[in-house]
């Protein structure tokens, strides 16, 4: 009894010095929070610029002759952007809106009438929703469209309306430093048909088409 009394003596007291250290160590986060702390918050408003080209099509339909064509309307883009993103746990939700410069154009005979047609500018607001993974943010938007759309006969002057829509599309985005992010979207922009009085009589115009740009934010 006395020998055994003395081996648990012996080896509570070898042990006394290993838990004073162990007490001493600094304690390790847990996995999760370690990876919460090193994510990028994607939270607050920004603003930045982006440029692309689009491919699309003209649809024109002549009343009084009763036909129809459709022709390429392809052309390089820029401009701006602003939005806000609002991040809870790994999803982001947010609002953004743009307004683009166009070069779309295009051209063709309808019922022997040469048509020149120009999509001169664009603007959206869209809803966006995504995924954060750390330093990248994939996502999907849609939202209302307008453009300003221009239509006549070359040499027998044109007419602008503005034509409303929808937009719908994807994108990535990835944090480059605290304050800069790149991105890649792609949209489909679907404008509605307006009317316009050219030299060849009443027309009816419209768009639709897939715009591809990269772009750059600056997070306030």
């Amino acid at each position: 009894m006395k020998n055994s009394l003395a081996c648990y003596g012996v080896l509570i007291a070898s042990a006394l010095p290993f838990g004073a250290q162990a007490a001493d160590m600094p304690r390790i986060a847990p996995l999760d929070v370690a990876v919460q702390q090193a994510a990028t918050d994607w939270s607050g408003a920004y603003a930045g610029v982006n440029a692309g080209y689009t491919l699309g099509e003209f649809g024109t339909f002549t009343p009084a002759a009763g036909a129809s064509t459709s022709y390429d309307g392809d052309g390089a883009i820029g401009g701006f952007q602003i939005g806000y993103n609002k991040q809870l746990g790994r999803v982001v939700i947010g609002v953004e809106g743009d307004i683009q410069a166009s070069g779309v154009d295009g051209s063709t005979s309808l019922a022997d009438a040469p048509t020149q047609s120009d999509l001169n500018w664009f603007s959206t607001l869209r809803g966006r929703i995504g995924y954060a993974f750390d330093k990248t943010l994939v996502y999907g938007t849609a939202g209302a469209a307008v453009g300003g759309i221009e239509s006549g006969t070359p040499g027998g002057g044109s007419e602008d309306q503005t034509a409303w829509g929808l937009a719908a599309g994807a994108g990535i985005e990835r944090e480059l430093t605290k304050n800069l992010t790149l991105k890649a979207e792609y949209l489909y922009l679907d404008l509605e048909e307006k009317g316009f009085e050219t030299a060849a009589g009443d027309q009816n115009t419209e768009w639709d088409g897939h715009v591809m740009r990269l772009g750059a934010n600056f997070k306030f």
